[in-house]
């Protein structure tokens, strides 16, 4: 299934949970209270997982609108509709792995994806299989122009993210856990 964000398209729940696991459990709409099913907004930055994942993380952070059925949780809430009300590009590996400055400076690519990177993750970002991103000529306030130009969306306030890039690393798996890494800028590579 795909679940990105189409641009100026509402995005609606449904419960994912495999059939051979329904087995004795009533159908229903997502999200329900009895499932964990739904879209999941966080309450914060700082109540959002960051575990050390094996493909790059995205590099665009927002707010969210929920609507229809919403239910609450201590960390967030889960709803049956959503769509992106404010957007921001920061570099992916401050965001999500360790502190950086976090205004992207480069913007590399991988598999037909972006991912805007600082100053100081600019060499870019290696998978376990040892496949790298590549820089691009793509300024990055270019790209955040068109990514709001898109969504019809505003920019989430520098402030509002600044959280974000203040967390501590994110703690290296054990070496049996493939994850991914950054690679150190090369100045002769370009």
């Amino acid at each position: 299934m795909d679940d990105a964000w189409q641009p100026l398209e509402t995005m609606t729940a449904r419960c994912g949970v495999p059939s051979i696991l329904k087995l004795g459990r009533r159908r229903h709409e997502a999200p329900d209270i009895d499932c964990r099913c739904g879209i999941y907004a966080s309450r914060s930055l700082e109540a959002t997982e960051r575990p050390r994942p094996a493909w790059p993380p995205p590099c665009v952070v927002g707010t969210v609108a929920l609507w229809g059925t919403v239910i609450e949780h201590e960390r967030g809430w889960r709803g049956r509709s959503a769509y992106p009300a404010r957007l921001r590009l920061v570099c992916s590996m401050c965001a999500w792995f360790e502190p950086g400055p976090g205004t992207p400076t480069s913007v590399h690519a991988f598999w037909g994806c972006f991912y805007a990177l600082c100053d100081v993750h600019r060499g870019g970002i290696q998978i376990p299989d040892g496949r790298r991103t590549r820089p691009t000529d793509i300024d990055p306030d270019t790209l955040q122009a068109r990514l709001l130009d898109a969504y019809a969306v505003d920019l989430v306030p520098t402030d509002a993210v600044l959280p974000l890039f203040r967390r501590r690393r994110t703690p290296e798996p054990p070496a049996y856990v493939p994850s991914i890494r950054v690679v150190p800028f090369d100045r002769d590579a370009r």
